[in-house]
């Protein structure tokens, strides 16, 4: 039974997902389809903000981290938020997907990573940097903050790495400095409002660096 006390059809709902056809040809394909016990399926029309909690590395790894966990009840406890969660594929899974020309989805909805307003990475070690570009790129999201356009989702990252950032800033529009439990709720519904009112991209960075404990890269020049 799932958080909000519905039961799946699971058949139907795995026949309906977008890697069906294929899930046979990959290695533990229960990597990708969802599902479990505790897994909240979000009602995207009933909330004013999207966020997918992006973990740059395979589920086996990501599923068990508390602080990703903590994030993801928190937002889908405020009923103005919704939180979906995404893992970096392994490269069997990332082949199938470039070979099919598919974009990577969140567990929840199946839906690709750019259909979200907000995509937050969790920022662990330094090892993971290269997976960040893939889950990027098989989200169908430009990899650089500059290349972004208005209707892009805003990639944010957080966690203990993101305290030093500049090795990968130019991939990130907002890093939040800091627990992002704190914060990350009030980044999301900001973010939305502004786009909802019309306001530029360039317009929603600045207000977010206002909210305080958030470094826009974009909004600086850094020595090198």
């Amino acid at each position: 039974m799932t958080q909000h006390g519905r039961e799946p059809d699971d058949g139907a709902r795995f026949a309906s997902h977008p890697y069906a056809s294929f899930l046979e040809r990959v290695d533990k394909p229960a990597r990708y389809t969802g599902g479990e016990v505790g897994a909240v399926p979000g009602d995207w029309d009933a909330v004013q903000a999207r966020v997918c909690l992006a973990f740059p590395d395979v589920y086996d790894i990501g599923m068990s981290h508390l602080g990703y966990k903590i994030l993801y009840s928190v937002l889908n406890d405020d009923p103005r938020t919704l939180a979906e969660r995404a893992y970096c594929p392994w490269v069997d899974m990332e082949r199938e997907l470039r070979e099919r020309d598919l974009p990577l989805v969140s567990l929840e909805s199946y839906r690709p990573l750019a259909d979200f307003d907000v995509v937050g990475f969790s920022l662990q070690y330094e090892l993971t940097y290269t997976n960040i570009l893939t889950m990027l790129d098989l989200g169908r999201i430009p990899l650089r903050s500059v290349d972004r356009g208005q209707d892009d989702p805003l990639v944010v990252a957080g966690g203990p790495v993101a305290t030093h950032p500049e090795p990968v800033a130019d991939f990130f529009d907002a890093v939040v400095i800091g627990d992002g439990e704190a914060k990350l709720t009030e980044l999301a519904l900001t973010w939305t409002r502004l786009k909802e009112e019309g306001v530029a991209r360039s317009q929603r960075l600045r207000a977010l660096a206002e909210l305080g404990g958030i470094y826009v890269p974009s909004l600086y020049e850094v020595a090198v």
